[in-house]
């Protein structure tokens, strides 16, 4: 928005009424008013007006600076469950996050209309088109026999637009090639964030208030504590979605390592994945230790030719056989790591497989599903009484068969596809190393978490919506600016 038109609208005449005596003497009012119920009231109101304030700041910074409002939204999607834990899950983070991302979405309709910009612009792309689609096969859902409540129906659909705005933020407020680089690097700065703080829980132990919402909940400790100690979780929700971002990050970092020629830019990168992978290995999520290599590999495939990707493909073969049959076994993570590659019967995979034999009747009699957000806890909080209500979906496209049949599954599978295929379409069409470096980066990380949805339903947890969505966005827009490299 420029000044000249700033000049020209009702909101610049507003921002000169703030700066008059009256205002200030208004101002002055609030700040005595607000002193005065901190002072003699409740000191939590004040803490509900402060929020409140910020809150209002940050709204309309999100409105009129979609780029500023997206970044906040990213960081503050890695830290609501800190503070969600620090207030004992008192706080709602989770409305917040839906909130900003409705507010940047408005506002970047807002800009649109302003500039009298194609609001479709760019958005000719098969992934926008799977969207669209996958959009109409929830409006179908809609009227799922199989579903009890309507409640769970808006969950879904709530969640999916959330991912969606994500996804059409970031086609509006990727508007150069350096947007989608400072994207990628904040994204990993956050991730090496959370890696050291994940050290910190490991070496230091948890703070206090961590460790009380641990212990409030003896099923959550029972998941928690395994192998004589506490899985770390750092900023994230739980341990499992801590490392598996974990993952898809160090798969990302280490591909941006080895194309990086500034060599003080690359050892950083280095020390970052250093404190990644111990986070990761602190988690004790088996599936994170299984898509680094599944990752690796298709980067492997996709730059085969690479020197430099033959001598790290050959490092981390060897890495990997030592760390799997090297003669050291006093250690718990690296004991847990070798489990998860051992080919042997794994109790929690006989009961899963169990569980996957016993629901395979129900998959098969119904092509639709059972309707959205009926199986698991979210069945028995909006489908209480609904045969799948309870049943523990430990996949991501177990969940999709038991709540959207084989035909949402198909086409889950189908949208996965279409994804990588143009993500990898695009790597071998570029000419600029830079970019060639992001798509295959991108290409090798979504691919882990394809993986990883196998064994978790990874995918669409905060904060890694952001990398799973805002990357598709990047996929559609970086090619754009082939020839600015």
């Amino acid at each position: 928005m420029s000044i000249a038109y700033l000049h020209k609208t009702k909101w610049f005449k507003g921002a000169k009424l703030l700066d008059s005596p009256l205002a200030y003497a208004i101002m002055l009012l609030m700040a005595v008013a607000i002193s005065y119920v901190i002072g003699f009231g409740d000191y939590r109101f004040g803490f509900i007006i402060i929020a409140g304030l910020i809150g209002m700041a940050v709204t309309l910074i999100a409105l009129f600076n979609t780029r500023l409002g997206f970044i906040i939204t990213m960081v503050f999607s890695f830290f609501m469950f800190y503070f969600k834990r620090f207030t004992n899950d008192d706080v709602p983070t989770g409305v917040v996050v839906d909130v900003l991302l409705a507010v940047t979405f408005i506002g970047s309709y807002y800009k649109k209309t302003i500039h009298k910009q194609r609001l479709w612009q760019y958005f000719n792309s098969p992934i926008t088109y799977v969207y669209i689609i996958n959009f109409g096969f929830l409006m179908i859902e809609l009227f799922n026999p199989s579903m009890y409540s309507v409640a769970g129906w808006v969950f879904t659909m709530r969640k999916f637009l959330n991912f969606v705005m994500i996804y059409f933020v970031g086609l509006h407020v990727f508007n150069t090639k350096k947007d989608i680089q400072d994207f990628m690097k904040l994204w990993l700065f956050l991730a090496i964030l959370a890696g050291i703080y994940g050290c910190f829980q490991q070496w230091f132990g948890l703070l206090g208030f961590e460790n009380d919402w641990v212990m409030s909940d003896p099923i959550r400790y029972q998941l928690y504590y395994q192998g004589g100690e506490i899985r770390k979780f750092s900023f994230l929700s739980d341990p499992s979605a801590y490392g598996i971002l974990m993952a898809i990050s160090i798969v990302y970092g280490i591909i941006a390592a080895l194309n990086e020629e500034r060599p003080k830019r690359r050892w950083l990168l280095i020390i970052g994945i250093i404190f990644m992978v111990l986070g990761m290995a602190y988690s004790g999520t088996r599936t994170a230790y299984f898509i680094i290599p599944a990752g690796l590999c298709i980067y492997g495939l996709m730059t085969i030719t690479n020197r430099k990707t033959l001598l790290f493909m050959t490092g981390f073969i060897l890495f990997f056989v030592a760390l799997i049959f090297g003669p050291f076994y006093s250690n718990s993570t690296v004991n847990r790591i070798r489990t998860s590659f051992q080919l042997t019967d794994d109790e929690s995979m006989t009961v899963r497989d169990n569980n996957r034999e016993m629901i395979r009747p129900y998959m098969h009699s119904h092509p639709l599903g059972g309707g959205v957000a009926t199986s698991g806890v979210l069945g028995l909080l909006y489908n209480p009484g609904h045969p799948l209500a309870g049943f523990p979906p430990d996949s991501g496209y177990l969940r999709a068969a038991l709540e959207t049949g084989p035909i949402g599954l198909a086409y889950t599978l189908f949208m996965f596809f279409t994804m990588l295929q143009v993500g990898v379409r695009n790597y071998y069409s570029s000419r600029s190393k830079e970019i060639r470096t992001i798509y295959v980066g991108i290409v090798a990380s979504l691919f882990a978490y394809m993986i990883a949805q196998y064994a978790q339903v990874a995918i669409g947890q905060m904060p890694g919506a952001f990398f799973f969505y805002g990357t598709m966005a990047v996929i559609v827009k970086l090619k754009n600016f082939e020839q600015t490299s």
